[in-house]
């Protein structure tokens, strides 16, 4: 076999790491939005939107983390990718069943989707091995 053959190919990586960057990014834009609000907007409960604009940047900080660790082919970062596109897979679903904003809900299951496929392909398991 030449070298070229024995290369798994690194497009599942790096489409991997591009998507969940750009999450990481949308949260810091959704933290954003919502400091944006919480300083525009009166609030029924600053505490509560204190703490929703803290949870947004967790979000973030955690998406930016996992796309580090994927970077660096750290095992941690499959399970931590997994967890968020489950939860992400919910928030589609809660989305999809109201009537406003039908196009996010289905962008939210699509891009979950893709990850949560990415995250098992076989270029990803053999990146993402304990070493």
């Amino acid at each position: 076999m030449s070298e070229h053959a024995k290369v798994a190919p690194q497009w599942p990586i790096l489409v991997l790491t591009a998507l969940i960057g750009l999450e990481s990014i949308m949260m810091i834009g959704v933290a954003g939005f919502l400091i944006y609000e919480l300083i525009t907007q009166p609030a029924l409960s600053v505490a509560t939107s204190i703490a929703l604009v803290i949870l947004a940047a967790i979000g973030a900080a955690f998406l930016a983390a996992v796309t580090l660790g994927i970077l660096r082919g750290q095992t941690w970062a499959r399970s931590a990718g997994i967890v968020w596109q489950v939860l992400q897979t919910a928030v589609a679903v809660v989305i999809l069943q109201g009537d406003i904003a039908q196009v996010l809900g289905w962008a939210l299951a699509l891009v979950s989707l893709v990850v949560l496929v990415l995250l098992f392909h076989p270029t990803a398991t053999e990146h993402l091995r304990r070493r």
